[in-house]
């Protein structure tokens, strides 16, 4: 027969036991959130590299693109 005091003990254990999980899910949850935002940061960073390379691979397609997107924006502004 368990007595209240062995109760009290293995809920409290258990308690105990969920804190410590909870601790982990949160410290694991905090890395991985970190680590995305480092991602996120990279990304126009990286964006703009490609449109560097595409620029020196086709200068005057980039040429011809930014006239063309500029007409189209200064019609549309009027």
């Amino acid at each position: 027969m368990a007595t209240a005091g062995n109760e009290y003990d293995a809920i409290r254990d258990d308690i105990s036991a969920l804190k410590k999980q909870l601790a982990d899910l949160l410290k694991h949850t905090s890395q991985a959130a970190r680590s995305k935002a480092e991602d996120l940061r990279e990304i126009p960073e990286q964006a703009g590299e490609t449109l560097r390379e595409q620029v020196r691979e086709s200068p005057l397609a980039s040429i011809a693109i930014a006239f063309i997107a500029g007409s189209i924006v200064g019609r549309m502004m009027r």
